[in-house]
């Protein structure tokens, strides 16, 4: 039974070769070939199934029939075979095909697809089947597209057509789209890669051919060729078979044929613009692509998916701005381009004014010279609002509107408009402007400016030259950088021959004479070059008491009024004036009303609010500025400044500001509390305990910490904690710690540390200890009870401790702060041991004398050092 055309189509859909990583598989139908699987669909050269089979399998499965099926029908198993190929059983549910050596395939009719069938024959409608392509000499194992992205905003698109041949080593290969050539390589030999292909599987001669595409719309371009193309793009992968039909594959990627109509404005804010288009039927499209660009720059591309999806608001676009706006249908592919140009509002709603593509706020100048033609026009205009009349009426003279109807030549104005769907006013001079008309106009929309419920902008008209702005810029409202510093900006328009000139009363700050703006003698900043818009800047810095411009210096207080003059030769002078507010005194009575180690609560009187806004405090300790605050409210005249370190001294100003600061107060000079206020030791016990002595540390700190866990001790280098501490009173802690002196003859150093932060407070005591022992000390039996001891005076020490023992006990300890000492009351007959220490806060180590008493008479005396 030979494969129908409709099963040989499918298959081509199916036919790269895919090798199984699990082989053979746990279930389901497989073919194996030369130790590997391979999946349903692959392609199987004649020249490699002659020296090993190609096996059809079925896991867990007992044969039952089974068969292998040819384009020349059934190949018989275990005996004879069907040009030239032939069948063996295998065990389980396994057949294999072959062609015996030095065959191959007897004909064009064995070449094809062949299918097998386990465990059953074909005829059974429950059998399972893989299907597998055996050919003589070459064949196409697959044709197709790679790496076509489907985001569709990536423009122009680029993708590769991959044709990959397998088989005899000596061909040709070309692929083409209708009967343009993209790529053709004739007498390839495999053996040696002539053609450049690259090599997928070796044994087989499996090698890829590869084009690179680009598409932009309208043209389909490769390294070699170009060609313009519209609809579905059908490409053609040829294999020239040496001795046997040529191979032929064809692949179509669906291109919408026609671009979207009725591409129309449906509606436009300041910053979006909504558009629509005539949807496509779904078979000629999957949605669509809009391209926003303005200029030749891309703004925004937008994938719409659904044939059927034909309107979108595009956003975050600019005012006034140009758009030009395209839209592409797609399906694999781009289709060709529909292009409409959309102008945005200024702004979103609102009245407004428009000149030369740019937004003009209310109270805009315009040059009377700059819009003299009907092309040349100010733009009145009211988003989404139809014109009922509207109106431009000189301020001066308001029963005179311009006439948008009749024109007069009487009139130096003329007026256009439009209805719908904006109200729009577009003025323009049809003659000079006389001296007695320029000034400021009106304009009302969509009604006359007799209309309470009109809207209305305004507009300077003039002749020759004008002020357009003079203002101060880069001023800080952080007032407590110092000295301040800002701009005076002044902006002419108009005229381009003028003298420009600032200034602060008499004082000069920048004058420029004679200035041609056509060769930008006077350095000014090109605003707008079609009107003469020309910046000039003073830059200026203010102390607090002196305004400061490069090399002029000029006292001043209270208000700065500044000035700016704009002459043109014979015409009237333009002058504009712009006051800064300063306080003119400084406040008075700043008075230290209360402190803490870390704390400093001033106060001072305050201002009116008409001389203040707020003031600024600044705290400065040796000459280095510690804090500045700002304090906002004319009557906040109270401030607690924080952060401070304990026990040291600040010098405190105040300063009143509005738009500026004003003079600084009289200094005033505030220590804070010391964070650890004193350290004393006291001594608890006699001196005569010896290293059993105690002695108390007493250590005052401030209560702005907390003892327990904020304050610690320092014991001779070793860290002991806090644990005792009592309250005094509000402002202050008493921590004690205990110390003995051990070993003897060692001084004691106390460090009491508390910490605010990451900032450490301490003092130290030390409790002295001698260097040495008592020198020269002797003992002298002066009768049967009693002994004299005496040693060197030393004047390091503040006295003496005396410690006689018999028989390993101790007998008494006492003290004396003279040189030597009568021990009375003794026992006879008894060796006394007696050491002597000195201290001066602390004892020392000791010096020992031994005296033996025998019969009431003396035996030996021994001193020990």
């Amino acid at each position: 039974m030979a494969l129908s055309v409709s099963l040989v189509i499918l298959l081509i859909l199916l036919n790269v070769n895919k090798v199984i990583s699990q082989c053979p598989p746990s279930s389901g139908i497989y073919l194996r070939y030369n130790g590997n699987c391979y999946s349903n669909g692959s392609y199987f050269w004649d020249n490699s199934i002659r020296p090993t089979p190609l096996e059809c399998g079925l896991p867990g499965a007992t044969l039952n029939g089974g068969q292998w099926i040819g384009p020349n029908g059934v190949v018989p198993c275990d005996g004879g075979n069907n040009a030239n190929v032939q069948c063996t059983t295998g065990s389980g549910a396994s057949l294999s095909v072959f062609i015996n050596p030095p065959s191959f395939l007897q004909s064009s009719a064995g070449d094809g697809w062949y299918k097998c069938c386990l465990p059953t024959n074909c005829s059974d409608s429950n059998t399972n089947i893989i299907f597998a392509n055996i050919f003589s000499f070459t064949q196409i194992e697959s044709f197709f597209i790679a790496d076509l992205s489907s985001d569709m905003t990536v423009y122009p698109q680029e993708y590769k057509l991959n044709c990959t041949k397998i088989g005899y080593t000596h061909y040709g290969i070309s692929i083409s789209i209708g009967s343009t050539a993209l790529t053709s390589y004739n007498n390839c030999d495999d053996r040696s890669n002539s053609c450049f292909g690259t090599v997928l599987v070796s044994s087989t001669n499996t090698v890829r051919y590869t084009i690179d595409i680009t598409w932009d719309g309208m043209t389909v371009s490769s390294w070699s060729s170009s060609l313009s193309i519209t609809g579905d793009q059908m490409y053609q992968c040829v294999l020239n078979n040496p001795s046997g039909a040529d191979r032929t594959r064809n692949l179509t990627i669906k291109v919408p044929a026609t671009a979207p109509s009725s591409l129309t404005e449906v509606s436009k804010t300041a910053t979006t613009i909504t558009v629509s288009w005539t949807a496509l039927d779904s078979s000629d499209a999957d949605g669509y692509v809009v391209n926003v660009t303005s200029d030749t720059d891309t703004v925004q591309t937008v994938q719409v998916e659904g044939s059927s999806n034909n309107t979108i608001a595009l956003n975050g676009l600019r005012e006034l701005t140009t758009y030009s706006i395209t839209v592409r249908a797609y399906q694999q592919l781009l289709g060709p381009a529909s292009t409409i140009s959309v102008f945005t509002h200024c702004q979103r709603e609102g009245i407004y004014l428009a000149y030369n593509g740019n937004c003009y706020p209310n109270g805009s100048y315009f040059w009377d010279s700059s819009f003299n033609y009907i092309t040349q026009n100010i733009s009145c205009v009211l988003p989404g609002t139809s014109l009922t009349t509207g109106q431009w009426v000189r301020v001066a003279d308001p029963d005179d509107p311009v006439d948008c109807n009749s024109n007069s030549a009487s009139d130096p104005f003329h007026c256009t408009n439009v209805t719908s769907p904006d109200a729009i006013l577009y003025l323009y001079l049809a003659q000079g402007l006389p001296k007695s008309q320029e000034g400021w106009y009106k304009c009302c929309l969509p009604s006359d400016c007799s209309d309470p419920n009109t809207n209305i902008i305004f507009a300077n008209i003039f002749r020759f030259a004008q002020i357009e702005s003079f203002t101060v810029a880069d001023l800080s409202s952080d007032m407590t950088v110092y000295p301040q510093e800002y701009k005076l900006n002044c902006v002419k328009i108009g005229h381009p021959h003028y003298d420009i000139r600032m200034s602060i009363n008499s004082t000069t700050l920048a004058s420029y004479t004679n200035c041609d703006n056509r060769n930008s003698n006077c350095h000014g900043t090109v605003l707008v070059s079609i009107t003469n818009t020309i910046r000039y800047t003073v830059d200026i810095t203010w102390d607090g008491m002196t305004i400061k411009n490069g090399l002029i210096s000029q006292y001043a207080t209270g208000d700065q009024m500044y000035q700016c003059v704009v002459a043109v030769t014979n015409q009237p002078t333009r002058t504009c004036n712009v006051t800064l507010k300063v306080p003119a005194t400084a406040p008075y009575s700043l008075t230290e009303v209360n402190e803490t180690a870390t704390t400093i609560t001033v106060s001072w009187t305050a201002l009116d609010s008409s001389d203040a806004d707020g003031y600024v405090v600044n705290v400065t300790s040796d000459t280095n500025t510690v804090q500045t605050v700002q304090v906002e409210g004319s009557s906040n005249n109270t401030i607690t400044l924080n952060g401070l370190r304990g026990g040291t001294a600040y010098n405190i100003t105040v300063r009143a500001y509005q738009q500026l600061l004003g003079p600084a107060s009289s200094t005033i000079s505030v220590q804070t509390l010391p964070v650890v206020n004193s350290i004393n030791w006291t001594l608890v016990s006699s001196t005569t305990q010896l290293n059993n002595t105690q002695y108390r540390i007493d250590c005052l700190t401030t209560t702005d910490i907390n003892p327990s866990t904020d304050v610690y001790w320092l014991v001779n280098g070793v860290m002991k904690s806090n644990s005792m501490y009592t309250s005094i009173d509000v402002l202050t802690y008493n921590n004690t710690l205990l110390v003995y002196p051990d070993p003897l003859g060692v001084s004691v150093n106390v460090t009491c540390i508390a910490m605010i932060g990451e900032i450490k407070y301490n003092q130290s005591v030390i409790l002295h200890a001698p260097s040495g022992p008592p020198n020269n000390v002797r003992g002298f039996i002066l009768n049967a009870t009693s002994i004299k001891v005496n040693w060197t005076y030393s004047s390091e020490t503040n006295g003496y401790v005396i410690e006689y023992t018999t028989g390993g006990v101790t007998r008494n300890v006492i003290s004396t702060n003279v040189h030597e000492i009568i021990l009375t009351d003794l026992s006879p007959m008894n060796a006394y041991t007696i050491s002597v220490y000195s201290y001066i806060y602390l004892p020392s180590v000791n010096s020992t004398v031994t005296v033996l008493r025998l019969d009431g008479e003396l035996l030996s005396l021994r001193e020990c050092n």
